[in-house]
């Protein structure tokens, strides 16, 4: 006896192995296996013949010369390909009563008020909605095992004849049991609970049937299959079952009948896409993709169906940003006259020559300013790469051009940390800076309020203090945003819109994996400072149990009295009930009297005031302090070359990016720097996460495994950062997708006219985001 193997399964494996060109594993396996077929296509004689014909090309192989071979071996994936188009993939017909894709969901073939209201509960307010409501996951009930091959924790579908009914109670608890038997072999079938199983079994007695479920050990250790769904055998029901999120009072059945009553309403959408674009990508229709995400023919119509419609959603977007990004250059900026006077002044104080990749970067930016077009540029370079240098000197040049900037960064300490830097920089060079913060007092927000309007001011420095109504420039023509993904696309544009044309970039020290970067600034020209300043060491990370953070402590001790200063940093500010994790505040104290009494030690968290985190990093920063132990308010910004260790607790708690942003604190000078990462108890798939992190440096490597691990609302640090909601398409599994989606995208940007139909259904489908997607 043999597991039973599908049509797709061994077309699946035959195009492989005709594509490896490895005829006599073809001939092997086609041989081996085709008896092995049990498929309900196979009831279509038509099925029958071109599989049986398939068999005979191959296997005539044995006999035919070796020219001749390579020929069929070279003809076989596209007999596959027809095959599976043919026969693999269906689409629901059309039916002229189909009621519109607006039509409200009460008034739908199956529903009425009363299941209306439950539909509501998933967010099925309209017909469309139902039909863009897609399977959670699958069913695949064409593959019947035998009995004598089911395996324990497996949900299979097996068949056999009801040969007993028994109903047992016990303390007001029932169990039905049915017996069904192929003849030799018998199983177990057993409903807990579900008294109105008993009469329809009555009904099924002595018929062959279906039945699905989960199959467990039973008491005497003989398997059974709990909760199964049985059904007659009439060789229709083998088909690929949907399963949907569910909510109370609506089961899957009905569910399904709803949706298949409704499906021929996406005869009302309309098919974007260009045939040629179908044909060079080998996409299916929007009717047979719909049809496929309810009701695959096969898992092959299921995978062409997600590709076809995830396509169309990344292409359409792609489309907008690109649209938008031809919208700018149309609109036009103003080109800035400057001859980089001051931004060669700059550069010859500087202790040390730029990197090729900040130069590069420079040279990119400085073409932008010069530009008829506005600057839309997005750098991004890992944690101490130098972007606050490369942002200087955009700054100087805009300045030498007669223009303010703005920077807006996300936290206090972050536009504290680049006001001290930028006026230590710029104010020698003649520039009149100025940081508006939150904290900034009544009086001094008014005379940089007033020095903005009147143009005596330069360059601001500030949070989201900047994007208030009453924030006026005179001249504002460089906007500078610094770890921008913690921004919404409305704060961007508000400081955007308070000048004219502006140039803007956008900022991050999170390196993002380029296919993120096209989702989410697609629009914008994307520059890499990808090269680190020489002479910077390696940072040395290690992973350590909390059993050994006596030895790390010691080294702490050590490397202070060698000169060095430490960071420690924890999850939490206080001490949680919920949690067993340890707080800043409770270790400064434990730390201070006890492990490290004698050594200055300063905390630092958000609850304090900005002025009194100021304060902290002030003395820290000027080597007063020895130690900083901290929560994550460190994690962006902050530079102390002197700063040789990073010790964080319980490094389970945080993402990789955020691990990465927290070891970048150190390694700032010319000494060796160490990480500790101290860790409890934890799951080896949370070790392992970790150690990935220890064995590298490299942001980009780190950001792609995070995202992977995470996704990307997470992986980006806030929920609320601009993704687009896509139904089908996924940003981290379709990789491949949105890199041909935005090669086709840049094609039908460039030929509008021969592309109109689809550019206009995309400003239509887009016409809400297009304005913010200007921003970024």
């Amino acid at each position: 006896m043999h597991l039973p193997l599908l049509i797709e399964d061994l077309l699946d494996e035959c195009e492989i192995l005709a594509l490896n060109k490895d005829y006599n594993a073809l001939i092997e396996y086609v041989e081996e296996n085709y008896k092995r077929l049990d498929d309900p296509l196979l009831n279509n004689p038509e099925v029958h013949q071109k599989l049986q014909a398939l068999y005979s090309y191959i296997v005539q192989m044995k006999k035919i010369p070796e020219t001749r071979i390579i020929k069929r071996l070279e003809n076989i994936p596209g007999m596959i390909n027809r095959f599976r188009k043919q026969h693999l993939v269906w689409k629901v017909s059309k039916n002229e009563l189909s009621k519109p894709l607006n039509t409200p969901i009460k008034y739908i073939k199956g529903v009425g008020p009363k299941r209306a209201v439950k539909l509501q509960k998933l967010n099925i307010e309209i017909l469309e909605n139902l039909i863009n409501f897609f399977p959670r996951d699958f069913e695949d009930r064409r593959k019947v095992i035998p009995i004598p091959l089911l395996r324990e924790n497996e949900k299979v579908t097996t068949v056999g004849k009801v040969i007993s009914i028994e109903k047992v109670k016990k303390s007001g608890f029932s169990i039905i049991s049915a017996v069904i038997s192929d003849g030799l072999y018998q199983i177990l079938l057993k409903w807990f609970n579900q008294d109105y199983m008993e009469n329809l079994l009555k009904v099924l007695k002595n018929k062959e049937v279906y039945a699905t479920g989960l199959v467990k050990k039973g008491y005497y250790g003989a398997l059974e299959i709990h909760n199964p769904d049985i059904e007659v055998n009439d060789n229709t029901k083998r088909e690929i079952l949907p399963l949907y999120p569910l909510t109370e009072g609506l089961n899957q059945k009905t569910l399904r009948n709803i949706i298949r009553e409704n499906l021929p309403s996406i005869y009302y959408y309309d098919e974007i896409l260009p045939e040629e674009i179908k044909e060079k990508r080998k996409l299916i229709s929007i009717y047979e993709a719909y049809t496929g995400m309810h009701f695959p023919k096969s898992m092959y119509h299921f995978k062409q169906s997600r590709f076809r419609l995830a396509y169309e959603e990344i292409l359409t977007l792609q489309i907008a940003f690109l649209l938008t990004k031809l919208k700018t250059k149309e609109i036009g900026g103003i080109p800035k006259r400057f001859d980089g006077k001051l931004s060669k002044k700059f550069l010859q104080s500087l202790p040390f020559k730029l990197t090729s990749a900040q130069q590069r970067v420079y040279n990119e930016i400085k073409n932008d300013l010069k530009s008829d077009k506005p600057m839309n540029r997005l750098l991004q370079g890992d944690v101490g790469s130098g972007k606050t240098i490369v942002a200087e000197l955009a700054i100087l040049d805009n300045f030498e051009a007669g223009y303010q900037a703005a920077i807006m960064a996300p936290t206090s300490i972050l536009a504290i940390q680049h006001y001290k830097k930028m006026f230590e920089d710029l104010s020698a060079l003649g520039l009149r800076i100025a940081l508006l913060i939150g904290a900034t007092s009544r009086q001094e927000k008014e005379r940089i309020k007033s020095g903005l309007k009147d143009g005596t001011i330069n360059v601001v420095i500030g949070t989201h203090a900047l994007i208030q109504e009453d924030v006026h420039f005179k001249n504002l023509g460089l906007v500078i945003i610094d770890e921008q993904h913690r921004f919404g696309v409305k704060q961007r544009e508000e400081l955007m819109s308070k000048g004219h044309l502006v140039d803007t970039l956008v900022m991050t020290a999170t390196p993002i994996p380029r296919t993120l970067s096209l989702a989410l600034y697609g629009d914008l020209d994307v520059s890499i400072i990808d090269e680190m300043p020489p002479g910077r060491k390696t940072i040395k990370t290690f992973l350590v149990h909390q059993s050994k953070l006596d030895e790390v402590y010691n080294f702490v001790k050590s490397e202070i009295e060698n000169g060095g200063q430490a960071y420690i940093v924890y999850p939490l500010i206080d001490e949680s009930d919920k949690l067993s994790v340890k707080a800043a505040t409770t270790m400064y104290e434990h730390l201070s009297k006890n492990i490290f009494n004698g050594i200055p030690i300063g905390l630092i968290h958000g609850k304090l005031s900005d002025s009194e985190k100021d304060e902290i990093m002030y003395q820290f920063a000027k080597g007063k302090l020895k130690i900083l132990v901290s929560t994550t308010v460190i994690e962006v910004g902050i530079d102390v070359p002197n700063a040789t260790i990073m010790v964080i607790e319980n490094a389970e708690r945080f993402g990789l990016a955020q691990l990465h942003q927290l070891r970048g604190r150190v390694g700032r000078g010319e000494k060796q720097s160490y990480c500790y990462l101290t860790v409890g108890d934890i799951p080896r798939e949370t070790w392992d996460r970790l150690s990935f992190f220890a064995s590298t440096n490299d942001g980009f490597k780190i950001s792609e495994y995070d995202l992977k691990l995470r996704g990307p609302g997470e992986f980006l640090g806030i929920r609320q950062h601009g993704l687009p909601e896509f139904r089908v398409a996924d940003i981290i599994r379709d990789t491949d997708i949105m890199l041909i989606a935005r090669e086709d995208a840049e094609k039908i940007v460039e030929t509008p006219e021969k592309y109109k139909h689809i550019i206009e259904k995309v400003r239509q489908l887009h016409k809400d985001r297009l304005k913010l997607l200007e921003v970024g």
